[in-house]
């Protein structure tokens, strides 16, 4: 094997080494909203191959179900604690069945300073929201019920917090046809990108089902990648091998 090639599969191992460790499990937090409370309500959480809320018989009640599930390192115990330097990208494959569809979402989720969404909304809309992520829609009719989009999050740190250049995230979707990419949209707020002092910021997949109109809502994650900083992991393995060869 050449240095170079040697050098890339070390650097790939170090990558998803660093991956692995970093998150193992999902912190599933159920009727974060439970205006239903008589609800069937079923939870698959076998990360990272799947993460399904499966509902039915809603009954009578008020406005909404939620239920999220928050990226973890210690198997599901507490949630990852994101912060301004915490690269991230993490995909998943949503499949939102719902009858009627009606008041049924379901994506990648956060919460911080309330909860921020990118997914598939009820008209078929796909945009990302509120939180701490920088608006962004590809348009209404996009998603169709009952069918896989791959949803895909890619945070990028900035120089420091309150510095330039400012953080970025990038969304990009998959219905079939390709991947479709929103470009990298810079953080608007006072830190640049992910606050850190005295915030707790969780990251994962979530659904909100409306129940009015009975019926059943299943949305399944699958497909499930979270890679921390991974061109951050690839610089410093290289920088480290480098470092090692100047020494010798």
């Amino acid at each position: 094997m050449s240095l170079h090639l040697h050098t890339a599969a070390m650097i790939a191992a170090v990558a998803a080494s660093n991956a692995a460790a970093q998150f193992n499990g999902f912190l599933v937090e159920e009727r974060v909203f439970n205006d239903f409370p008589g609800s069937n309500l079923v939870v698959t959480n076998d990360f990272p191959n799947e993460l399904t809320f499966n509902e039915s018989n809603f009954g009578s009640g008020g406005f909404a179900n939620r239920h999220m599930a928050y990226l973890s390192s210690d198997g599901g115990a507490t949630a990852v604690d994101f912060d301004y330097g915490s690269a991230l990208d993490f995909s998943v494959t949503l499949n939102l069945d719902a009858s009627p569809t009606d008041g049924r979402e379901a994506g990648i989720v956060t919460d911080l300073f309330g909860f921020g969404f990118f997914g598939a909304l009820p008209n078929g809309e796909i945009a990302a929201f509120d939180s701490f992520l920088p608006f962004f829609t590809f348009g209404s009719g996009v998603y169709t019920n009952g069918t896989d989009v791959d949803l895909r999050l890619i945070y990028t740190p900035g120089a420091g917090e309150g510095l330039t250049p400012v953080s970025t995230i990038e969304y990009i979707i998959d219905t079939g046809s390709g991947p479709v990419s929103s470009g990298p949209i810079n953080f608007d707020n006072l830190e640049g990108g992910i606050p850190t002092g005295g915030f707790n910021a969780r990251i994962g997949v979530g659904a909100q089902f409306q129940g009015s109109s009975g019926g059943t809502a299943v949305a399944s994650f699958t497909n499930i990648v979270a890679v921390p900083a991974p061109a951050t992991a690839a610089l410093t393995a290289l920088g480290g091998l480098a470092m090692l060869r100047r020494r010798r």
